[in-house]
């Protein structure tokens, strides 16, 4: 039976290996500390007083290194696995809700880090099952309500995606060079990439299937970028 003390330095050893280790490997320097989802973000969705462990999960602002000319956004404790044990757990299942997500950006950008924490919340409280929802999967896409970047801007869904979509490989410059997925001693985490899209481009994934707008954003070279400025490709 493990006790209290066991769990905490068992859990507290995978964090450290998927922000230390894992991430510093993927991304490069991880930015000056982790930007916790604040608790006014919970209490605008009608939730004032969150679970204590939601406070802990945010983003990590990389910025870019010789290899890769474009900003991440990487979040983290959504594959916290809290519930789990070292006698409970499954290596082979996933570890907490079992993804990440990220997002690039061409320069520095505030509302990247706000949007990510929006999205952690809105996770968390459908997992909780505080909001009516369900959990995000690949190919999914999620109306914001609003623009990214500014109100001139035309990109207001996200399409959760991977870093390898269609098959990119390293030779390409539009691809993101870490892995689509990664396992912790708690189990299988799954890295979603997120890419911010128009409502037209929406509607054409609705219609036509991911993998076609996809296509069509390799095509123009904007995969795996969320430019907040760039006009709509239908």
């Amino acid at each position: 039976m493990t006790t209290d003390d066991q769990w905490q330095k068992w859990f507290e050893g995978i964090w450290a290996d998927r922000e230390d280790r894992l991430y510093k490997a993927f991304f490069g320097e991880t930015g000056p500390g982790i930007y916790t989802i604040p608790r006014t973000m919970f209490e605008s969705m009608g939730r004032p007083d969150p679970d204590p462990r939601f406070l802990t999960h945010g983003v990590f602002e990389c910025p870019p290194t010789k290899a890769r000319p474009q900003w991440v956004y990487v979040t983290s404790g959504m594959s916290n696995p809290w519930g789990d044990s070292p006698e409970t757990v499954n290596p082979a299942a996933p570890s907490g809700l079992g993804y990440e997500f990220t997002l690039h950006t061409p320069m520095q950008a505030q509302w990247a880090i706000r949007v990510l924490q929006w999205l952690m919340a809105v996770q968390l409280l459908v997992a909780a099952g505080d909001v009516q929802g369900e959990l995000l999967q690949r190919n999914d896409r999620v109306p914001l309500g609003n623009t990214l970047g500014s109100k001139e801007g035309v990109l207001t869904h996200l399409l959760a995606t991977s870093p390898d979509a269609l098959g990119q490989g390293p030779n390409s410059p539009h691809w993101a060079d870490y892995p689509a997925e990664f396992s912790l001693a708690s189990g299988r985490v799954d890295m979603l990439l997120m890419i911010g899209i128009s409502a037209r481009e929406a509607e054409f994934a609705r219609t036509q299937g991911a993998e076609a707008l996809l296509t069509l954003l390799h095509h123009r070279e904007i995969f795996p970028l969320t430019d907040a400025a760039r006009v709509s490709t239908v």
